[in-house]
């Protein structure tokens, strides 16, 4: 459980009211509780996990804001024998406040494509994706592996697109030797999008290498190639005699796109006793944010998580990431989130701990005069009641 106080100009941009209309906010400071429940249950053959989180917030002079949010993650995994083994991880949220709310990164670790972390606007967002894989063990140095996903987004915002979203993958991997593995892997996903016209098809391949070597560092490295296919909306000028009927010089037509392009990623962590670094780049395929559909989604990012005498905790990062709409129907420009962060917790007992971060984030689109950006400051109470036995 917890309870802090913040002070967030991150309100101060848009939001969307009880009718789901774009209007414009400010700044405030605010009060919000809430509570997490985590567990695990081990199996002989398998493990269930799960984490629940919800909180209330209140803002003093930003009442729309005011509400519940909540997040859930699933995670279970079985061997049925030696050779086969499966993995189901299951997310989701539901937010009235995207930008400046933890809640909604909870997730964004385990690779889900759909979750709302690079959205525009404030709006109340209902979040859940699935996905699950199966390995099967060739040899010692040969695996097999299949997977699906299934996820959706909706957004209250009536301007914003929702997002359905499906897919799957099948690969190969190959152990080279005790701190070497190549793999092989290809792709497939489909995006289809609410309240708008448009879907997408999106076909790739994919070749990464992961290593580990000294102690305490693990690197990984990949690369792809993305056929996609799209069918949307574009606007179009108008012939002058058609203008001149209607009024206006702008319409809208239907159209067809297809483009390959590639992809990449590389990763390098270094684990201390007590501290970890990793950076990272990843370039692939995302369903948007709801104002940019199919994106080439570029990431980068660099974190540092430091542990003091088993009562300091330290973690920093920074991130960017942009976004850049796929078709010839794009156009809005370049999406940018860039974010930096810098949280701490200090144990006073073994169940109550002070906590407190800075945040800042800024959003920009090229083609617009939105220029989005803000700062989070939080500090609080945090209670962690000793683990209790639940079950057999």
């Amino acid at each position: 459980m917890s309870v802090s106080g913040s002070y967030d100009t991150l309100l101060g941009a848009f939001r969307t009211d009880s009718n789901g209309n774009l209007a414009p906010s400010a700044g405030s400071y605010g009060v919000e509780g809430g509570f997490t429940v985590s567990g695990q249950k081990r199996l002989r053959r398998s493990v269930l996990g799960i984490s629940y989180i919800a909180n209330y917030a209140h803002f003093l002079n930003v009442k729309n804001f005011n509400g519940t949010n909540q997040s859930i993650n699933l995670a279970y995994s079985r061997r049925f024998n030696k050779r086969t083994d499966l993995v189901w991880n299951t997310a989701g949220s539901i937010t009235n406040r995207v930008l400046g709310n933890p809640i909604n990164l909870q997730s964004d670790t385990l690779g889900f494509l759909s979750t709302p972390v690079n959205e525009l606007f404030d709006t109340r967002i209902y979040f859940l994706q699935s996905n699950m894989s199966v390995g099967y063990l060739l040899n010692n140095r040969w695996q097999l592996q299949f997977g699906g996903n299934g996820g959706i987004v909706r957004r209250q915002a009536r301007a914003l697109a929702d997002t359905n979203l499906y897919g799957g993958t099948a690969g190969a991997s190959y152990r080279l030797n005790r701190r070497s593995t190549l793999g092989f892997t290809y792709i497939y996903s489909h995006f289809d999008f609410g309240k708008q016209f448009g879907e997408s098809d999106i076909h790739g391949v994919a070749a990464n290498y992961t290593r580990g070597f000294g102690r305490g560092w693990s690197a990984t490295a990949q690369v792809s190639i993305f056929d996609v296919q799209t069918i949307g909306v574009r606007r179009v000028s108008l012939d002058p005699v058609i203008a001149a009927l209607l009024g206006t010089d702008q319409g809208s037509e239907a159209f067809q796109s297809k483009k390959k392009t590639p992809g990449f990623g590389a990763s390098v962590t270094k684990r201390f006793r007590r501290t970890l670094y990793s950076v990272a780049v990843d370039r692939g395929i995302q369903p948007g944010n709801g104002l940019i559909l199919t994106s080439l989604s570029t990431t980068y990012s660099a974190s540092m998580n430091y542990e003091l005498k088993a009562k300091w905790t330290l973690s920093a990062g920074v991130n960017r990431t942009e976004l850049a709409g796929i078709g010839a129907g794009t156009t809005l420009g370049k999406f940018t989130n860039e974010s930096a962060q810098l949280r701490f917790s200090r144990m006073i007992t073994r169940e109550i701990g002070f906590t407190g971060g800075v945040e800042y984030r800024q959003f920009k689109l090229d083609r617009s005069v939105l220029d989005r950006r803000g700062t989070r400051v939080t500090f609080g109470l945090s209670y962690v009641p000793n683990s209790l036995p639940f079950g057999k």
